[in-house]
């Protein structure tokens, strides 16, 4: 297949951000749907187009001339999910009028095919149906959780600052643990199969480890001891609920209640949703993803220790 045009929706989170990076790379031409141009989180040598998918009159000229969109949406466990619905039905209706030829939808969590009972999932497999049900040839695909959370707010402080891996999994939960640029290449590679349209893809990384197996992965990349802690779910929710609505106690109270639940999930469901084999899928599409060893050498802790350290509701998984 020729290098198309893609537009990223959700150019200005972590996960679209990576997206770009690795279209540019391979050669593909890319342009990133911002709300205002200049937006010093999109690099200057990459086209904007401004939209904002609560905007519907936005659509229709940044949707002009568009074939592929790589659709990032914000996640409904730290926003309304009211809102990032509609936003959605925004997005397709004109994707509908502008005949855009391919959505390839990044879920950012994984979705099974029935509802679970959680706002965050719910959100999500309620998009899927509604794109497979459109007239829009679409693929969606649902990575299980991102190494590059680890570089984030609620989980650097403790690898940085005390040589801890503190993340809410049980000792003994096998994890698929996945990075944003294997996540962008993987949307390339669904992007120009035919055979993949209406599919849904649970993705993960090439190994399921438990917590002590990271925290050594981590340990052999930095060349520091690095060691797992269990971070109980509920203190887990109460301070992502305080970290992403400091001064908005409902909204904390409603981001506790659904990680709370959706971690408790993650961690008792049989198999877990965290854990992912990754055999067939890369059967059909060879990509060479990477393991958190290989990820972690490219991020280097003392790097990370200079303030690398934003949050993202976007992304969160």
């Amino acid at each position: 297949m020729s290098k198309q045009g893609v537009l990223v929706i959700g150019a200005t989170g972590d996960q679209g951000a990576a997206q770009i990076a690795e279209l540019q790379v391979a050669g593909w031409s890319v342009t990133a749907a911002v709300r205002q141009l200049g937006d010093p989180r999109v690099i200057e040598s990459v086209p904007c187009v401004t939209l904002d998918l609560l905007e519907p009159r936005t659509l229709s000229p940044a949707l002009e001339g568009v074939e592929t969109v790589f659709l990032n949406l914000p996640s409904a466990s730290f926003n309304d999910p009211a809102k990032v619905l509609c936003g959605f039905e925004n997005f397709l209706s004109a994707a509908i009028q502008a005949r855009i030829s391919r959505v390839v939808f990044n879920a950012s969590l994984y979705v099974g095919v029935a509802p679970a009972g959680h706002v965050a999932h719910d959100t999500r497999l309620k998009i899927i149906r509604r794109l497979f049900d459109s007239p829009v040839d679409a693929t969606a695909i649902c990575p299980v959780i991102f190494m590059d959370n680890l570089l984030r707010g609620w989980a650097l402080p403790s690898l940085r600052d005390h040589q801890v891996l503190r993340y809410p999994h049980a000792p003994t939960l096998p994890v698929s643990w996945i990075c944003l640029a294997d996540v962008a290449r993987i949307m390339m590679v669904v992007a120009g199969d035919e055979g993949a349209v209406n599919q849904r893809f649970i993705v993960g990384g090439p190994q399921a480890l438990r917590g002590e197996e990271t925290a050594a992965s981590l340990s052999r990349a930095w060349g520091k001891e690095i060691r797992f802690e269990s971070f109980p779910v509920e203190e887990f929710a109460r301070h992502m609920g305080t970290l992403f609505a400091p001064d908005e106690p409902t909204r904390a109270a409603r981001i506790e209640r659904d990680l709370c639940a959706v971690y408790r999930w993650y961690n008792d469901a049989q198999p877990s949703p965290f854990t992912v084999d990754m055999r067939a899928f890369l059967a059909r599409y060879p990509v060479n993803l990477q393991t958190v060893e290989t990820w972690a050498r490219k991020h280097p802790l003392a790097f990370l220790s200079s303030g690398h350290s934003s949050i993202t509701t976007q992304q969160k998984s």
